[in-house]
């Protein structure tokens, strides 16, 4: 008998979106028509039967279809097309012109007996002008026993199947296969992608990895046809993974870190990382992904490789499974929990998340995921996906094919599933069993979506993109199959008739570019092409196999946008030559290698400013996770140091760190020397006080003698306040860099950051102490305060208010009246501005200045007069705009507070913009687990689904509600003063919105601004900000309206960095948050 058990285990491992309705949507930047078969010719149709061995429930990827490969077959100039079936034939077709195909399956001697084809693809595998198809299978499961076939071209439209003669006749759960020269000797090597399915020996730690399997780990094979007639299996000597844990879905190949040979990037499905296999350059690979990216989709299923933003380097998309309809992820598992996560990374697994991942090269070999500030991130059940310009505007744009015929990961299916009483049924039932469930699984029909590039990396919404009739397409491919300048698609559907759509866009010039191997170059495959014109350089990669067990044309198509001119084209030949072509007379260009000097390899981009070297300090950070305890928050407030403050300690005009520690990690004194080095001074009264966490820190000369003493401040956010753990401390300095605590009671509160200045011009020192927070209650406003230092004798409490959840402030003469106002920033607030009434009080005048509307997770502000008009203005650190989240005034979003289950303590709910509607950011069942009531007032998930608003969640209206705080702006900001009365903001450049912004440091000599960013705070549904971890901007004009250059650091990938510091010699210091902390040298 089916065991439960195993039914609901397949259901929950592949957790992602549900069915819903959802609607055809309408794009109309593309012109593209579906012909019809009998214009075409083409008959095929991979039509699925179920069968009691072999169905949904048996075999995890049966619904995973065939591929579909395109390839002249007989050198007439015209792309012919194979399709790949699972119950039914494989098809070849000739293509006769005109878009009319001709079925030559038999004729050319391919195997006409069903067997269950997956992948396909096209390359000459014996050199002899003429190319071959190579077809996977899956074997050895059930009543499926084929093996791969290897079809040799003879150069007459027929094919001999000769697999086990050349030793590639791979028995197994077979994915795709992809050609590439790994070892550069001028033939083909084969690296064959083969996937797992569910067994004991798919899970476990990534030890496991090193333990080959049979059947479903992934093969390496040497072409040995010149010597011994046959491919040579060295899987385990070129340092190829071939175990049970890997699920591959996805393979491609390209040259990712631009050294001149081809590597290899594999998608895996469920818990295993995705792997980029990096060429050594002699017969051996080593797996780098965790070097070249900080993190991967979760359930990679198709990937290509293309230059995305026309800057020369390649970048590459990952699909994923995460719905772009509300209603749909509504009610689907949705990420991994945050707990589930930790377990992942303490069994070896890197960072995966369930979305479709963008990752733009950086041009030092790291790349960055952008899919979350370009809004690609959510594409629904998305198989392959193709990086191609289909509107010949020089622009690569997306598409992703789409569907899946039956859903098992329905979350109200799976508690059917679970509250089925199987136990009525006998073992004769097996069948009636496996029906019933099979037929209970929700079907749902999607559209393909064809995403426009709009350049610079702005993209068509997904609302926009739908192209042709909803459906489950799996294969995709393009090529010029008329050959009329631009590329048409074809698709390989399950239950449905492939299909041809043919472009119809007019306008704009197109280049076609086919590359011919001869006796210098016997092999062309790793070509690259560098395009340079009057916009823009771009490069394209000689590549076939793309997207989803499919592979595409091996011409080159390039498209000039309007006014666009073709200066040049450089050739990197995979043979070592270059080859410049400057004359484009025709249309279609053919290229024959030519004896050419050796080419030199674009070489990562060397940071022009700075070398990278540690700091000694290490930031280790206590295990505290905020979401254990408090369901409902988007982000960890535990993790905010460490404090960092630079000034000459010990009066030998060298300046000093002061870096604080986190909670069982005491803080440090580095000791500047004469030599350029810092020298740790132990101070016992920082390891007394170790409990603390150091959040923040300023400098204070309280005592008078002349030295600087210290303001330390305590967060944490793990216990109740007030507690005398948030206890803030002050230092006295005994001149020599030693420090006492002073015994001074002070404020225990989450402290945010404290700033001192002399507001009341009596020379002495005055207090503001921002809070963070309030311990389990996220979003309520903490009171902070401000403290009047009067002349020695006492602490007067001047204000004490809740201006926000403060992460930073700053005091500076804004009006410009001799008196010090404040600036606050934090989350859930605007940019606030404190008008110093004459040292008596403070008025809140925001919106006065016109920053009412500035709403964000502000993080760090810096005040300086940027565009010298002697008026300061201001530049704010905020979230950045590569977030889940996308926030607007006409679209802001909205945190409601109340206790809404009448427990006593506040509960933040969160509403945001998805798609079409407004929803829940918390899952039902994370707030289910908050909140009791939601899961009896929400029964099914489908019910939930329809939630778009707080009053159709918890009943209640949003005037009946304790307190809602809105984000109207995500994006760092630079806010130019308007002659004392106003502010005008900008956006930062897009460089500084594709992560967080956590510190500023600016020179105004140079006029340079750094920053530094990046959080891992976040929890997993809104997921990390890793994307850059900071650089450098030059102003360009007063007028702050472009930026002369920016330099990106070159900092560690995934690099957390809380704070930058500029020494004297202009080197920086970058501290980050538990990890390394590095300086960053200036090159002479």
């Amino acid at each position: 008998m089916i065991a439960r058990k195993s039914i609901i285990l397949l259901c929950i491992a592949i957790i992602g979106c549900i069915n819903a309705p959802v609607e055809p949507l309408q794009n109309t930047t593309f012109k593209m028509e579906v012909l019809s078969s009998k214009k075409t010719g083409i008959t095929f149709e991979n039509k699925l039967t179920d069968t009691s061995s072999l169905n949904i429930i048996e075999y995890l990827y049966y619904y995973n279809g065939g591929g579909v490969s395109v390839g002249d077959i007989n050198n007439d100039g015209l792309d012919d097309i194979y399709f790949a079936a699972n119950q039914l034939p494989d098809k070849l077709y000739l293509n006769l012109g005109n878009m009319q195909f001709k079925d030559i399956s038999t004729a050319a001697g391919l195997n006409q007996k069903p067997s269950w084809s997956t992948g396909v693809s096209m390359q000459d595998v014996n050199n002899d002008g003429y190319i071959d198809i190579y077809v996977c299978k899956v074997g050895q499961f059930n009543e499926l026993q084929s093996h791969n076939e290897l079809y040799l071209n003879n150069g007459d439209l027929t094919f001999t199947e000769a697999a086990s003669e050349v030793n590639l006749d791979f028995s197994g759960f077979s994915t795709q296969a992809a050609f590439l020269d790994y070892d550069q000797d001028g033939d083909l090597d084969l690296y064959l992608l083969n996937h797992n399915i569910h067994s004991v020996r798919s899970y476990g730690n990534t030890k496991a990895r090193k333990i080959p399997n049979t059947l479903a780990g992934d093969r390496f094979y040497e072409n040995k046809m010149n010597e011994s007639g046959t491919f040579e299996e060295v899987t385990e000597s070129s340092g190829i993974y071939s175990s049970a844990l890997g699920y591959g879905l996805a393979v491609g190949i390209s040259d990712f870190n631009m050294d001149g040979l081809p590597d290899i990037y594999v998608g895996n499905d469920f818990h295993e990382n995705d792997y980029l296999y990096i060429n050594n350059g002699n017969k051996t690979f080593t797996e780098s992904i965790e070097f070249y990216t900080s993190h991967t989709s979760r359930f990679t299923m198709g990937i290509d490789i293309a230059d995305m933003n026309n800057d020369g380097f390649l970048d590459f998309f990952t699909t994923d499974m995460l719905p772009f309809a509300a209603e749909i992820l509504l009610k689907s598992g949705g990420e991994d929990t945050d707990q589930v996560i930790r377990i992942k990374e303490r069994y070896g697994f890197r960072p995966q998340f369930a979305r479709n991942h963008l990752q733009i090269n950086n041009g030092d070999t790291t790349f960055s995921d952008l899919a979350l500030q370009t809004k690609t991130f959510a594409t629904d059940w998305s198989w392959g996906v193709l990086l191609a310009d289909f509107d010949n505007d020089g622009w690569n744009d997306i598409f992703v094919p789409n569907g899946i015929v039956k859903r098992p990961n329905d979350l109200d299916y799976i508690n059917y599933l679970s509250n089925t009483n199987y136990s009525q049924f006998e073992q004769t039932k097996k069948d009636k069993i496996r029906k019933k469930i099979i037929n209970e699984m929700p079907t749902l029909e999607i559209p393909n979506l064809l995403i426009h590039n709009k350049g610079k990396l702005g993209f068509e919404s997904i609302e926009k993109s739908a192209i042709g009739t909803p459906g489950y397409t799996t294969g995709a491919a393009y090529s010029d199959l008329d050959n009329d300048g631009d590329l048409d698609l074809i698709l390989n559907n399950i239950d449905t008739p492939a299909q041809i759509l043919e472009n119809k866009k007019e306008g704009n010039q197109s280049f076609t570019f086919v590359l011919k191997p001869n006796e210098n170059c016997p092999n062309v495959v790793g070509t690259k092409l560098f395009f340079y014109t009057n916009a823009y350089t771009t490069i394209k990669e000689h590549q076939t196999v793309r997207g989803f067990q499919s592979a595409s044309s091996s011409k080159i198509h390039f498209a000039l946008p309007p006014q666009g001119l073709l200066d040049s084209l450089k050739v990197l030949w995979p043979n070592g030559t270059e080859q410049w072509l400057k004359q484009f007379d025709d249309r279609l260009i053919v290229i024959n290698p030519s004896v050419q000097k050796p080419s030199r390899f674009q070489e990562k981009v060397v940071n022009e400013q700075f070398e990278l070297d540690l700091f000694p300090f290490k930031h280790i950070e206590n295990n505290y996770y905020d979401e254990e305890k408090e369901q409902l928050v988007p982000e960890r407030l535990s993790r905010e140091g460490p404090a960092v403050l630079y000034a000459d300690f010990n009066q030998d005009e060298i300046k000093d760190f002061f870096i604080g520690g986190a909670s069982q990690q005491p803080a440090q004194i580095l000791l500047g020397t004469k030599q350029g080095t810092f020298k740790n001074q132990f101070i016992p009264d920082f390891d007394r006080d170790r409990g603390f966490e150091d959040v923040t820190v300023a400098s204070i000369d309280i005592d008078k003698d002349g030295d600087l003493d210290l303001y330390v401040g305590s967060g944490g956010n793990e216990v109740i306040s007030p507690n005398p753990a948030y206890e803030d401390r002050i230092y006295v300095n005994d001149g020599k860099g030693i420090f006492k605590r002073a015994p001074i009671s002070l404020p225990q509160t989450n402290t945010g950051c404290v700033a001192i200045a002399d507001f009341d011009n009596d020379q002495n020192p005055d207090y503001f102490i921002g809070s963070r927070s309030i311990t389990g209650a996220y979003g309520l406003t903490p009171k902070s305060f401000i403290v009047q230092n009067e002349a020695g004798r006492a602490m007067k409490m001047l204000d004490r208010k809740q201006w926000g959840m403060i992460t930073d402030a700053q005091w500076i003469d804004l009006n410009q009246d001799d008196y010090l106002d404040l600036i606050l920033v934090g989350d859930w607030m605007p940019i606030t501005i404190l008008i110093n009434q004459e040292g008596k009080a403070f008025e809140n005048q925001t919106a006065a200045y016109g920053l009412a509307a500035t709403q964000g997770l502000w993080n760090t502000v810096l005040v300086e007069d940027f565009n010298k008009d002697g008026f300061l203005d201001i530049v704010a650190g905020n979230a950045g705009s590569n977030l889940k989240w996308d926030a607007s005034l006409e679209k802001p979003i909205v945190l409601y507070l109340d206790d809404f289950d009448n427990n006593k303590q506040a509960d933040p709910i969160i509403f945001y913009e998805y798609g079409k509607t407004t929803i829940p950011f918390a899952s039902k069942d994370k707030l289910s687990s908050q909140l009791p009531g939601i899961k009896k007032r929400f029964t099914s998930y489908n019910d939930f689904a329809k939630v778009n608003s707080i009053e159709t969640l918890v009943d209640r209206k949003p005037s009946n509600i304790l307190q809602t705080k809105r984000l109207v702006e995500l994006r760092s900001m630079i806010f130019l003063n308007q002659g004392g009365t106003s502010f005008e903001a900008k956006p930062l450049p897009n460089e500084a919105q594709k992560s967080s912004i956590e510190d500023f440091s600016f020179n105004a000599t140079t006029g340079t601004l750094a920053f530094v960013g990046n959080n891992n705070n976040n929890v997993a549904e809104l997921g990390p900000s890793l994307a850059n971890a900071g650089g450098l901007f030059n102003f360009y004009d007063s007028t702050i309206q472009n930026f002369a250059s920016y330099q990106r650091f070159p900092l560690p990938l995934g690099t957390i960095a809380k704070k930058i510091v500029q020494l004297d010699n202009d080197d920086f210091v970058v501290i980050t948050n538990n990890d390394n902390s590095y300086l960053l040298k200036k090159k002479e």
